[in-house]
Formats: C-alpha cells, sequence, structure tokens
C-alpha cells in the first residue's frame, strides 16, 4: 500500500494551536507562544524558555516554496511524528481575522 500526503481540513481551537505551535524556519524555528526565536528544533518536544509542549508544527517555508510542501510535510513528519502539521499561511490567514476582529469589536 502506498502512502501519500493529501490536505485534509479539520476543525481546532486556535488558542490552543497558538499556545503549543513550534514555527520551523529554515535553520531554526520559535515558539509561538513565548516568541522565543533561534530554537534549536531538532527533537525538541518542549519550549526551552517557557516550557510549552509543542502539539502542532508548521513551516514558513510552505509559502514561499509551494512545489516542496509535500517533501516539507513528510521530512516535519518524519521529525516530529507526534505533531499535527498546520498550514502556517492558514495559521496566519485566521490569527490575523482574529487579530481584526478584536481590535474593531
Amino acid at each position: 500500500m502506498q502512502k501519500i500526503f493529501l490536505r485534509t481540513y479539520h476543525e481546532y481551537d486556535l488558542e490552543d494551536v497558538k499556545e503549543h505551535l513550534l514555527i520551523m524556519g529554515d535553520l531554526s524555528a520559535d515558539c509561538s507562544k513565548c516568541r522565543a526565536i533561534g530554537i534549536e528544533a531538532a527533537g525538541i518536544k518542549n519550549c526551552p524558555q517557557c516550557g510549552t509542549e509543542f502539539r502542532y508544527v508548521t513551516s514558513r517555508r510552505i509559502e514561499a516554496h509551494a512545489g516542496e510542501r509535500f517533501q516539507i510535510v513528510k521530512r516535519m513528519r518524519d521529525k516530529y511524528p507526534g505533531l499535527v502539521f498546520i498550514d502556517f499561511g492558514d495559521y496566519q490567514r485566521t490569527l490575523g481575522a482574529q487579530k481584526a476582529r478584536d481590535f474593531f469589536g
């Protein structure tokens, strides 16, 4: 049986994602909760600064390298098998919309 990655949609609590998200960059990662930057992410399960448990992972490279989307997801899945992969663009748009609603009431 051949396993492939397909994009699916599932409802998540934005606050939970925001509190437990590891944001991967090209060389290091950031904690979405405390905004710690430059985290050496290899095999990490908790933020070294605030101690939050990571449950979700995303990558900024997805937006800039859309053709590599599934290769990036596969690498993330191999490195962090217990984390749920979140699409960075979806996360950013949803977070921006929530901030706008909160600001404008």
